[in-house]
């Protein structure tokens, strides 16, 4: 584990670091007011309710409720603790990092997650060394050079050899004590019909397939010989720490170059990503399965809007990306197609051709329709009358779609050139297309429009809370904010009612003396004191829409409001027992409690 990391370097990243910087690496933000705001990496939602307030450098989920620094987003982004948060949020801003703050994991420890990515981790490594130190590992050597790949790619990508070994992974984890349930569980062995363990992957070369933030979570192995009969890929089955369905190859990697171009590459397989990277296209990413997930998609949405496909150019890879562009209906997006010439893949291409044509060709996106009318323009004989009105109607459904009038026409001409027909025949053929469409189709979609307004509304929702927890909220909110209303608090001997806010005020008074905060207090730094709760908590406080300044009558009222609270349950309280013992006829009873009624409503008034 790292060695306890003293305050002066905590203090020294948080000053040099902008929780923008870090956040943005993960979402994509816009301004809007004084905050930044952005899709939350930590639920799925159609609305923005994730902001970053960066005079605060907090953030807060207005819908989930998550908050806090940037330690504690790195810590809930990469489910690492605060030390390695810490040492995570320095490297990213190329803040050098003593050597004995590092963590040495030496150890398998803690959860199963956490020994799985640590057991991936160490695989990966050891495919590594056969590769390049092993005489094993010369012929995957050979391979990759011939598909010219150089040291510099096969490190970035962390790929490696698995020799035509049954156990010689096995064993590497058994002399390291791994238990056998956690070998059963990582996804790296399989077993006989006896039940006996042996290694999923030889003879392969090893792709490590990384998560958002870079761990590795499983493996992709391709077989050498190409006459094999097995499969040519090989991938890691699901387990604790990998789910195909959120996970896309090389976004790690990627991510800066898809916020930065505004736009990101969907490859048909991971060796085409790795093809493109090499030749200076970095923005590229691929799926872990046909087509891209509601998982994956949302991923990328915090990204980006513009999706990009790029698949073979020979006749399976067009029919793919056609299957991909009718799948890929999300109105988050804009989706292009980047189509290889001479029935090329992306890596046959760029061997012919370089990177450079490679990287004008990446820039050269062809729109949906225009891709769909030569994908129509293929399969049919125009010099034949029958294939050209299928031809036609089929065109015809595609237009419809479009809804802006400039692409309207423009693809109408195409056809009509096409063809060799006029355009005003193809507008009144789509006239009539139009006509048909609106009959059919319902006046709403009464779920879908209910369920937009849902989401809508939901993402900016507030909870309700009575006179109390309004006064305690907005009380402490003015105490972490203006030094002397705390020292008056603290003076007065004031309780709050509810402990989680008692708790946040304890704190602050800690944090003020301990750090001499007579003025203004470090919100970021002050979270590094409170548990997750109460970081969600002060996170949610601090960005309430609150006035610049105070006023001392407003601050009397929330005094009074929570210390009269004990007051008013009694009250109530005394008010209920009045009705029951009127109902039995209890007059002594009422007596006695009219005269406690009284009482309480004195002191009350006082």
């Amino acid at each position: 584990m790292a060695t306890r990391i003293p305050q002066e370097f905590i203090d020294e990243v948080t000053s040099k670091t902008n929780i923008v910087d870090v956040i943005s690496k993960y979402v994509q933000l816009k301004k809007s007011g004084k905050n930044l705001f952005g899709l939350c990496p930590f639920h799925e939602e159609r609305t923005p309710s994730f902001s970053v307030a960066e005079d605060k450098q907090i953030f807060h989920c207005f819908s989930c409720g998550r908050g806090g620094n940037v330690f504690k987003f790195i810590m809930e982004m990469e489910n690492k603790s605060f030390p390695e948060a810490v040492i995570e949020v320095a490297q990213m801003g190329n803040i050098p990092v003593p050597d004995q703050y590092e963590a040495k994991n030496n150890q398998y420890q803690n959860s199963d997650s956490q020994t799985l990515l640590k057991m991936y981790a160490d695989a990966a490594k050891l495919y590594s060394h056969i590769l390049l130190k092993t005489e094993n590992g010369s012929n995957a050597l050979k391979y990759l050079r011939n598909r010219q790949l150089d040291d510099d790619l096969i490190q970035t990508f962390g790929i490696g050899y698995a020799p035509n070994n049954n156990n010689l992974l096995l064993q590497f984890f058994k002399d390291r004590d791994i238990s056998e349930d956690i070998l059963r569980k990582s996804g790296l062995f399989a077993q006989n019909q006896e039940g006996e363990l042996f290694d999923r992957f030889r003879d392969r070369v090893m792709i490590p397939i990384t998560d958002e933030s870079g761990n590795i979570i499983a493996f992709s192995g391709r077989i050498l010989d190409k006459e094999a009969s097995t499969a040519k890929y090989l991938n890691s089955p699901e387990t604790e720490i990998f789910n195909k369905s959120k996970t896309l190859f090389n976004l790690n990697n990627a991510k800066k170059e898809i916020r930065e171009k505004s736009n990101v590459i969907l490859f048909e397989g991971f060796m085409d990503v790795i093809s493109a990277y090499k030749a200076g296209v970095t923005n590229g990413v691929a799926s872990m399965g046909t087509s891209l997930t509601d998982q994956q998609l949302y991923v990328l949405s915090r990204l980006t809007n513009q999706i990009n496909i790029c698949y073979d150019g020979d006749d399976p890879g067009v029919e793919a990306t056609y299957r991909a562009l009718t799948q890929l209906t999300d109105e988050r997006f804009t989706y292009g197609v980047i189509s290889i010439p001479d029935k090329k893949d992306p890596d046959e291409f760029i061997k012919s051709e370089g990177s450079e044509k490679f990287q004008n060709l990446a820039n050269s996106v062809q729109t949906p329709i225009s891709f769909i009318l030569n994908y129509f323009k293929r399969n049919y004989n125009l010099n034949n009358e029958h294939d050209q009105l299928e031809f036609l109607d089929r065109s015809l459904k595609e237009i419809v779609k479009l809804q802006s009038p400039v692409e309207v026409d423009m693809y109408v001409g195409k056809v009509a050139d096409e063809m060799n027909v006029s355009k005003d025949a193809i507008n009144k053929e789509l006239d009539t297309l139009r006509r048909q469409i609106s009959i059919q189709k319902p006046a709403n979609n009464y779920k879908d429009v209910q369920q937009h307004a849902l989401e809508k509304v939901t993402s900016s929702v507030r909870p309700k809370y009575d006179r109390l927890e309004k006064s305690e909220r907005y009380l402490l909110y003015w105490a972490i904010n203006f030094p002397e209303i705390r020292i008056n608090l603290k003076g007065d001997g004031f309780k709050f009612v509810h402990q989680n806010y008692q708790r946040i005020f304890d704190s602050l008074l800690s944090y003020a003396e301990q750090n001499d905060a007579a003025e203004e207090i470090n919100i970021s730094d002050f979270m590094n004191v409170l548990d997750n709760d109460d970081k969600n908590l002060l996170a949610e406080l601090e960005m309430m829409n609150m006035p610049v300044e105070y006023n001392d009558q407003e601050i009397d009222d929330y005094m009074n409001n929570i210390k009269n609270s004990g007051l008013e349950s009694q009250l109530s309280d005394i008010n209920q027992q009045l009705k029951k013992a009127a109902m039995v006829g209890d007059n002594k009873l009422q007596l006695e409690l009219t005269q406690q009624l009284i009482k309480v409503r004195r002191i009350l008034s006082n």
